[in-house]
């Protein structure tokens, strides 16, 4: 199923095992002993087990049973959600054990790999490992869900995290998305920043419009963002083979006074606030107006992925780190409809309504990629002030006009994660002279 799926390049669009299914996986399978490590750079080893537990962590892995890294990626994208061709969605949501375990469930047991892998050290080992018991291997932790954070790294320098616009975050700490970064944008005028780094690298998205809430603190007019959005009906109906009726209902009896027919029963969202197709209706304040570079990934999905497009839309950032994991041109998510197939207990969600962006740009099926493409590290897993972070920062204190002329330093001079120390605090530090950089 979840191979049929891939195909059609929506990342919305998930396929689980039955809780059975999988409690049995974990319970009898044997994996492929490795934790791996997906880059555009290649395929990384970042944990062995077993008879692979000597394998040296960041040792390239070249093949497997004869299968090379292309054709394993290829593999991994056929297993994984995904938008369109975009790889770095796939190798994000697919660290540590995850290939293993979908490797299993495809193939099912092996019992023996042949390996072809570069240490660091250098050279070339060939070897066989056997299989190890899924039971044995650490489970990978939930993603944390944190609120937006401001650190000060310099005079007028800040760093603003943003990890997800999920409105459920911010209400469990008694507040709104909106309420939260008009109090960060109001601490930025109040240090008078006039270069700001903005980080979406583990924003996978939330809540519409929260991406449209952040992009107008940062551009003043409101931008068409949307061509459409679509449904296919209010009402979705389907019937399995034996007649089983599934169906559900998209908007709800507030919702749907935003909509009008569009033909074929299909609805579309009228252009009217307090979202129509805009990005936003009216100024936020105080809008930034500064430098700013946006760190970005394959984790930077779904509404994170919307903002990095409109961004990249108007001109307004240099991007840093690897390609978004959504696509430029729209997506299919909104409300998800949850569908569990009857006999085989698989779990579907399944997204209801089409986004299409207001823009052309891109190739099909690719999201913005970055001006400096700075992948993540093997060795610098979990670590927050890896190299991209800190080429965000040489970039930051460049003084280029337009986001193209920002130059892109040699990975090898940003240094370790120690190089640059930043003051660690959250208050504002003693501004001088600055320029007025907020609307």
């Amino acid at each position: 199923m979840a191979e049929l799926t891939s195909r059609i390049g929506e990342g919305h669009l998930t396929v689980r095992p039955a809780s059975a299914a999988a409690a049995q996986q974990r319970r009898t399978a044997r994996l492929l002993p490795l934790d791996l490590h997906w880059s555009t750079e290649g395929i990384f080893v970042s944990e062995g087990y077993g008879d692979a537990a000597d394998i040296p962590l960041g040792s390239r892995l070249l093949s497997i049973n004869g299968e090379h890294g292309d054709t394993l990626l290829q593999e991994l994208m056929s297993l994984v959600e995904h938008d369109g061709r975009i790889a770095t969605g796939a190798m994000r949501e697919c660290p540590g054990s995850c290939y293993a375990v979908l490797r299993h469930r495809r193939r099912g047991t092996e019992s023996a790999f042949a390996l072809i892998y570069a240490p660091p050290a250098g050279g070339t080992v060939h070897r066989t490992v056997g299989a190890h018991p899924m039971a044995e291997r650490p489970r990978a932790p939930d993603r944390e869900r944190r609120r937006a954070a401001l650190e000060w790294l310099a005079p007028g320098l800040a760093y603003l995290e943003v990890p997800s616009f999920s409105n459920r975050v911010y209400r469990d700490a008694g507040t709104t998305f909106r309420d939260e970064m008009r109090h960060l944008f109001e601490e930025l005028q109040r240090g008078r920043a006039e270069r700001l780094i903005l980080d979406l690298r583990e924003n996978g998205g939330g809540s519409e419009p929260n991406e449209s809430i952040l992009f107008s603190f940062l551009v003043d007019t409101p931008l068409r963002k949307y061509r459409a959005v679509d449904a296919r009906g209010q009402r979705i109906s389907v019937a399995s083979a034996s007649g089983q009726i599934f169906e559900t209902e998209v908007y709800d009896e507030d919702e749907i006074h935003f909509q009008r027919s569009a033909g074929d029963g299909r609805l579309t969202r009228l252009n009217v606030p307090p979202e129509g197709l805009m990005s936003h209706w009216a100024p936020s304040t105080p809008v930034f107006s500064g430098r700013l570079v946006v760190l970005a990934g394959g984790r930077t999905f779904s509404g994170a992925a919307e903002l990095a497009s409109m961004l990249h839309h108007v001109g307004r950032a240099v991007f840093v780190g690897e390609e978004v994991g959504g696509a430029h041109e729209g997506n299919t998510s909104g409300y998800s409809w949850p569908l569990v197939l009857p006999h085989s207990g698989v779990a579907l969600g399944i997204p209801l309504l089409r986004f299409r962006f207001d823009w052309p740009g891109l190739p099909a099926g690719r999201g913005v990629r970055p001006h400096c493409d700075v992948p993540p590290s093997v060795d610098e897993i979990g670590v927050a002030r890896d190299r991209a972070w800190r080429v965000a920062r040489v970039i930051a204190l460049q003084d280029w006009g337009t986001p193209d002329r920002a130059v892109c330093p040699p990975l090898a001079s940003t240094g370790s994660p120690r190089t640059h120390r930043a003051t660690g605090s959250t208050s504002a530090p003693r501004p001088g002279p600055r320029s007025r950089l907020f609307a």
